[in-house]
Parts: C-alpha cells; structure tokens; sequence
C-alpha cells in the first residue's frame, strides 16, 4: 500500500487541559476522513511514526487531541502556529452507526467518539456522548459544552465516580442500539460487558504502538476471537475499530 505523506501547516496548537493538546492543521485541498480513523505523526530523529486519532475533519482543516506522554508528544506541544507537521494517512476503518448511539470517551479517547457525534448530528442521528476524566484539570474546556454527560473520578468537575459506572447508567436509561468506546483497556472491557448483557452492538477503538501503519510489519497485532478462531489482527489495518464482542466477549485481548 502506498502511504500518502502530507506536510501540513499547524493553524493552532494550544493547551486544552493540564496534558492535553489540540492541534489544528489546514487542510487547503482537503483530506477526507471518517470518525474512528487516524493518522501517523513523523517525530524528528525517530525511527517510529506516533499515531494519533483524527477528532475532526472539516475539509480546510484537521484536529487531533493528543496528550503529553513522552518523547514524542512533548515535540508536538512544543511546536507553535505556522510550523509544520508530517504525517502519513488517513488509515484505519471506522465506526459503524445506529439509529440511537451512546458515545464513551475516557481521556484523549475522547477524540474519535466526539468526531463521531459531529458527524451524527449533521445527518439528524440520535446520540448522546459521555466522557471521563481523573480530575477537572483534565477536562478539555473548549470540548465541554459538547459533552452530554462527564465524570471525574474526584468530583472536582461533572458526576463524582468512574466513567463506566456512567456509562452504565446511561445504557440503562438511554436504550441505545449502538456503542462506540475509546480510553483504556479496562473501560473498554467493563462497557462492552455491559453492552453485551443487554444485547447491544458495541464497537471499541483500540490502541497499540505501531511501525508501518498498513499491516505490514505486525507490530500492532491484538488477538480476537474471529467466529470461534483466535487469532492475531493488526490493529492499523483490521481497526482500530472493532467488534467488541471479537476483542472481549472471551477475555481475549492482548
């Protein structure tokens, strides 16, 4: 496969809570992109790309929220409007959509959920998103007003307590009949388990460390139970989206 390389010039890139980033890059021909996809962020004198979720894509200019973790990221809130940025993409499959959809993003995982309810709203789907964070100095301010419901796990801003037993309230009230997860493994699974005990089609973004970013190198694989076979899937190529069912339903991830 070939990759397309964009060398693109960064609008904005400011502080959206204590590690928390957005960046703004214009897209002057357009770059098209759907809810769950990504790219692959060139780092300096790094051999690996960072692959970072796509959180919105209006056509003249694409959005990414990225936290802080290391080497990489610390080079990327270091850099300011009119620097330029390299990636390689768009990649990935997307999520599927119901008629009533229940968004779960717990963190940065934040980004391709609300991506999605973007999208949602300007086709009149039903959907309602719900984000999680430790503490209201992580809460992505300029998002909020966007949020339906948050938690923190300190109270200090929106419902006191985890993002799952939010989440699991609201499958409860809300009756969706389609869920979309990204954060941490754990919120993942605890939502998808809840979503399969009322028989509901959940789909979870997943995470990995990746080389090539088309599948290549099997360097990001996870395995999934694929009708009754485990096997090894390429989180780049196969998702990041998937099935939860194929990554949880029987305590198969990686």
């Amino acid at each position: 496969m070939v990759q397309k390389i964009y060398e693109l010039k960064i609008k904005n890139n400011n502080r959206a809570g204590s590690d928390l980033y957005i960046m703004d890059l214009e897209t002057p021909d357009g770059i098209f992109s759907k809810p769950g996809q990504f790219i692959s962020v060139l780092i300096p004198h790094k051999t690996l790309r960072r692959p970072i979720s796509i959180m919105e894509n209006t056509g003249s200019t694409i959005r990414i929220l990225y936290k802080v973790r290391g080497e990489g990221t610390n080079y990327l809130a270091g850099l300011n409007a009119g620097n330029y940025v390299n990636f390689a993409g768009v990649f990935g499959n997307f999520f599927k959509i119901g008629e009533k959809n229940l968004l779960v993003g717990a963190g940065v995982g934040l980004a391709p959920v609300y991506y999605l309810k973007k999208e949602l709203e300007k086709i009149g789907r039903d959907a309602k998103l719900i984000a999680g964070f430790k503490t209201k100095t992580e809460v992505p301010r300029e998002l909020s007003p966007f949020i339906d419901y948050m938690s923190t796990d300190d109270g200090s801003f929106g419902e006191k307590g985890s993002v799952i037993d939010l989440a699991e309230k609201y499958i409860k009230e809300f009756m969706p009949d389609n869920i979309c997860i990204c954060g941490p493994v754990i919120v993942m699974e605890k939502i998808s388990e809840a979503a399969a005990q009322e028989r509901i089609q959940c789909q979870v973004s997943m995470e990995s460390m990746m080389g090539c970013s088309v599948g290549a190198c099997r360097g990001c694989v996870i395995k999934i139970n694929d009708s009754g076979v485990i096997r090894n899937a390429a989180v780049c190529k196969e998702g990041p989206v998937f099935d939860a069912l194929k990554v949880f339903g029987g305590k198969s991830h990686a």
